[in-house]
């Protein structure tokens, strides 16, 4: 047996853990196959004064995984007005519709969620995880009228977890019993969540309002992007192994459409209306740009090589998206229409999660 703090691992356990820390950096070789698209744009360094310059208020929340922290950046001033402690390790981040709540999972040796009143700049919570252990993909459910909850995965116990962020009570869990059930996307409509399992090469299928496990299905290797149509008709999902993005239909599971040449397609978004998928590679230092309707890929963003794109969000009222560049340091907003960098913001060491509150912050509070 080996013994690691306070926790005794057998020689497979040890394997596992050592795996299970490798696929949040893991990078796979495959080859990039160029297709002729629309249009191109090669990103080029900003200016302060020309981020300054862009009519967008509010405050940026992004990880910062070699810090253990979070980084409150003031979009209109493009400036760091706060950094907030997180448990060891973060990798994901949700912020509140309102603006004024966020959450941390603390994923490399943290086991817990981090929760944060952005209103006061404070951290409100933390909840050990000692049962859940290596938390990564979260969202926001609402348990009922008056309680805010978050669903969480759990790749080391295979579950999913839900967590009462007012009163640090874990409610329910839902075993996947599948192997580094990763991320997850979520349909309120159907009371169903979809979880990815990067060693199992399955997608969960899950019930969250019995709390069941509804069935597996099939992916390709190493699955982890993930995300699910507004409708819950499609669900797009990346495979790390062979560097690629899948479109399922949730009717029957069939694949509806096949994008690749990615090195390591990192996570997928929507815009607004669902116009434009954009999912952020890796390996290739790259934002693609894949027209949803039609199902064809319409453009490609080129990044400085060793940007590492990871986290991506939306701007609430805007066509614009807030992407980290882990390798970087930095946050770069990108105007979908014109596929171009409109602005950058300095973070913390390695950003990963990013969000977003409307909230306007200053170093003495909200304005």
């Amino acid at each position: 047996m080996y013994k690691t703090g306070d926790d005794m691992y057998s020689p497979k356990q040890l394997v596992g853990v050592l795996l299970f820390i490798l696929l949040s950096i893991y990078v796979n070789q495959t080859n990039v196959l160029a297709s002729p698209l629309s249009r191109d744009s090669n990103y080029q360094t900003m200016s302060p004064e020309k981020s300054k310059s862009i009519n967008m208020t509010g405050t940026l929340v992004v990880v910062n995984k070699s810090d253990n922290s979070i980084s409150l950046i003031d979009v209109h001033s493009a400036t760091i007005i706060n950094t907030l402690p997180t448990g060891k390790g973060p990798h994901e981040l949700i912020v509140s519709e309102d603006g004024k709540t966020a959450v941390s999972t603390d994923f490399v040796g943290g086991d817990s969620l981090t929760v944060f009143d952005l209103v006061s700049q404070s951290v409100t919570r933390t909840i050990d995880l000692d049962n859940q252990k290596g938390p990564h993909g979260i969202a926001f459910v609402q348990a009922d009228t008056n309680v805010a909850a978050v669903m969480f995965t759990s790749g080391q116990s295979q579950s999913v977890g839900f967590a009462n962020i007012a009163t640090g009570e874990i409610s329910a869990t839902i075993k996947t019993q599948q192997e580094t059930t990763h991320m997850l996307a979520l349909d309120a409509a159907s009371k169903k969540a979809y979880t990815t399992n990067i060693r199992s090469n399955t997608i969960s299928v899950l019930d969250i309002e019995k709390h069941l496990k509804i069935k597996d299905i099939p992916t390709a290797e190493m699955p982890e992007a993930i995300n699910l149509s507004k409708d819950g008709g499609l669900l797009w999902y990346g495979a790390n192994k062979q560097g690629l993005i899948r479109v399922i239909d949730t009717e029957n599971f069939t694949t509806v459409a096949q994008f690749e040449g990615f090195g390591f397609p990192y996570r997928v978004l929507f815009n607004h209306d669902e116009s434009v998928a954009l999912v952020p590679d890796f390996k290739n230092h790259s934002v693609r740009f894949f027209d949803v309707k039609t199902l064809t890929e319409i453009g490609t963003l080129t990044l400085p090589n060793e940007a590492g794109p990871q986290g991506i969000v939306m701007h609430p009222d805007m066509n614009v998206a807030f992407l980290s560049l882990n390798l970087l340091d930095k946050v770069v907003a990108i105007d979908i229409a014109k596929r171009e960098i409109i602005a950058e913001y300095p973070t913390g060491n390695n950003p990963d999660g990013v969000g977003f509150s409307q909230l306007v912050l200053t170093e003495t509070g909200e304005q």
